[in-house]
């Protein structure tokens, strides 16, 4: 997982740093971030597949709750944005809600498997 780490924050600095500012538009520049995605993701994946069947369980109940709740609260928040006038909605705020969703499903896994 380091390399994965290690490759993409190398392929943001490319993109940032090495390529003049129109270019974005090009897909071309997004391939070394993209690449370095996949093998993170397989990483991952791996490391699940390594686990043994309970805490592979744990983990797959964990990761449902998160996508379903990260889907249902950035959803959601859509409606509270048009009614009331709440902040706009940042595309890093759904990371970061995917990750504390994680956690609490891995509590509620885990204390229901105890």
């Amino acid at each position: 997982m380091i390399v994965g780490f290690i490759a993409y924050a190398l392929g943001i600095i490319a993109v940032v740093y090495c390529f003049p500012e129109h270019s974005h538009k090009h897909w071309l520049v997004l391939f070394p971030i993209v690449i370095a995605l996949i093998y993170f993701a397989v990483t991952v994946i791996r490391s699940i597949l390594d686990m043994d069947e309970m805490w592979r369980r744990n983990a797959t109940e964990a990761m449902t709750f998160s996508a379903i709740a990260t889907g249902f609260t950035c959803f959601g928040y859509r409606f509270f944005h048009d009614i009331i006038g709440a902040p706009e909605f940042h595309a890093d705020w759904a990371f970061y809600m995917m990750w504390a969703y994680y956690g609490i499903g891995t509590f509620i896994s885990w204390w229901r498997h105890k």
